[in-house]
């Protein structure tokens, strides 16, 4: 085992899944599709899938959940 390989296994894994929260756009000049839209082009730049978009009921904008690693076909 290399030096590399033993302090990469100390350190926890990546996680697949990452939950982002999005102001949408409340209090700005910008509309929430705007706002909605930049959040999901900022993700799909990074290779990313995403899995859900849930908006938040105690305020006013949304969580959208991404896949960081997954493989999805189709």
């Amino acid at each position: 085992m290399t030096e590399h390989q033993r302090q990469a296994a100390e350190r926890p894994a990546a996680e697949r899944y990452y939950a982002q929260y999005t102001a949408l756009g409340v209090g700005t000049e910008s509309s929430p599709e705007v706002a909605l839209q930049e959040a999901i082009n900022e993700g799909a730049r990074q290779s990313w899938k995403l899995i859900s978009v849930t908006k938040d009921p105690a305020g006013e904008g949304a969580f959208l959940v991404w896949d960081t690693s997954g493989f999805f076909s189709g």
